[in-house]
């Protein structure tokens, strides 16, 4: 099988992250954080809805009962199925923001905070349970970036972008709950060119893991071997899921950031990977 990439959605965004599939709606979630908008891509017609907000929006992901949950600057908000706000948890100060989030086998929500300039020590990491309440789970991070789980619940992977490694805790996915401390999957000295960003857990356990400029997504096993590189045409991949019906298209969000235009013309864009002859899992929607 031929792995093909493409653009699904040609934009230019400054920092595309955090594609999430939605299968109740066909759709696509992701969201340009320094543009400050949620966007929705149908992957049917390739039609892109965009909403804007007030804040830097580091993730979103569908709810339930419909609408959205998202990571901001100040925390976390709700929006319900019109698009109307109708939850606020702020408690994060000025200077700190939310990075990426994703669900856990369980329904709840995880968000990592890291500091504007990314200063050592100053990130965290937060569950926001079904009742809305969030609890600081981890503390002393630096920018941690994209999460994930083994198909069985039993391990939590989570990306600490500027130390350049993947850690590995062990988890209990009925009570969303961290039960061992972390250690090192992958290392700086394994890693190829560019900080280790987004990551998307296949149907195997294997990690696709997001290379900001490193122009691609790699492949790891679960005991943290580099099976393959996947290139990508833009410098600044920023994350990737499964979507699709058969979960088996990946997509690769990108930064335009500081980009030429005319030396990176897709820089921005979500691109499609076919053709990896592997599927991903169901990201469960947000239950609160």
């Amino acid at each position: 099988m031929t792995v093909q990439v493409s653009v699904a959605v040609s934009r230019r965004a400054e920092c595309g992250e955090g594609p999430i599939w939605n299968p109740r709606t066909n759709a696509v979630h992701w969201v340009d954080i320094v543009g400050k908008q949620m966007l929705v891509t149908d992957v049917a017609t390739g039609a892109t809805d965009v909403v804007d907000y007030a804040e830097m929006v580091g993730a979103a992901a569908p709810r339930a009962d419909g609408g959205m949950v998202a990571a901001v600057a100040s925390g976390f908000v709700g929006f319900d199925a019109d698009g109307r706000v109708d939850r606020r948890v702020d408690i994060l100060p000025e200077g700190i923001r939310m990075n990426d989030a994703k669900t856990d086998p369980a329904g709840r929500y995880w968000a990592g905070s890291c500091e504007l300039g990314f200063a050592p020590g100053r990130g965290g990491l937060w569950r926001l349970d079904e009742d809305w309440q969030p609890r600081l789970v981890l503390t002393d991070l630096t920018l941690p970036n994209g999460l994930g789980w083994s198909p069985d619940g039993s391990v939590f992977y989570l990306v600490e972008t500027q130390g350049r490694r993947i850690l590995r805790f062990g988890f209990d996915p009925q009570s969303s709950t961290i039960i061992s401390a972390a250690s090192v999957l992958v290392d700086s000295a394994d890693l190829p060119e560019g900080l280790p960003d987004g990551l998307a857990v296949d149907a195997r356990g294997h990690l696709w893991l997001a290379s900001y400029g490193g122009s691609a997504v790699h492949e790891f096993s679960p005991e943290g071997m580099l099976v393959r590189t996947v290139p990508v045409p833009t410098r600044q991949t920023t994350s990737c899921n499964f979507v699709g019906p058969g979960l088996d298209e990946l997509w690769v969000t990108s930064a335009a950031a500081q980009l030429d235009p005319a030396v990176d013309p897709d820089a921005g864009s979500v691109f499609r990977v076919e053709g990896l002859g592997v599927v991903g899992l169901a990201t469960p929607a947000f239950r609160g």
